[in-house]
């Protein structure tokens, strides 16, 4: 990975709906070797997919719930069945497996608290091996982000998947 795919990575977080022109111009080459290296970074995993992102309080959903989650484990059908069963509530926007006191933590939206208290009783609560919960509310949102900060990456080596990719470090006009 050189300084052009990475400046190429900031512009596409930025703004994934640049047109491959604009893309670009803003990192000194001509269209071709631009979507090349846009591929190249696609097909290595760099860049896994494009989204547009909501607003949630536009589309009705102005509660951010955080989740942290226990599991009681039964024997070992437990964890992946919960697991299955998180994946199929699109209420859950970000679930992590933790170390600590707690098993998992969620990040669920929902429109009001009712709907969030319905949530907990027909879906999350009835997935085997639930053992406690605590849920906190997020009162406001003061940082979110989508842009991952890519400072730190070495020129030339980045790790994708366990392997190496190397990129042209030479400038393609």
């Amino acid at each position: 990975m050189d300084k052009t795919d990475l400046q190429i990575l900031q512009h596409i977080q930025t703004n994934a709906r640049f047109s491959m022109v604009e893309l670009a111009e803003r990192v000194n080459l001509t269209q071709t070797p631009c979507a090349r290296r846009v591929q190249n970074l696609e097909k290595t995993g760099v860049i896994e997919h494009y989204v547009g992102l909501l607003n949630p309080k536009s589309v009705g959903l102005p509660v951010n719930a955080f989740v942290e989650l226990s599991l009681k484990r039964e024997d070992e059908r437990v964890v992946p069945e919960f697991e299955s069963g998180l994946r199929e509530f699109p209420e859950v926007m970000e679930c992590y497996a933790l170390s600590g006191g707690h098993d998992y933590l969620l990040r669920v939206v929902a429109p009001d608290l009712d709907a969030y208290h319905s949530f907990l009783k027909e879906k999350l609560l009835r997935l085997r091996g639930v053992e406690g919960m605590q849920t906190s509310f997020a009162l406001s949102r003061l940082i979110y982000k989508t842009e991952l900060p890519l400072n730190h990456l070495p020129l030339n080596q980045l790790s994708v998947n366990q392997s190496s990719v190397n990129l042209p470090s030479t400038r393609i006009n």
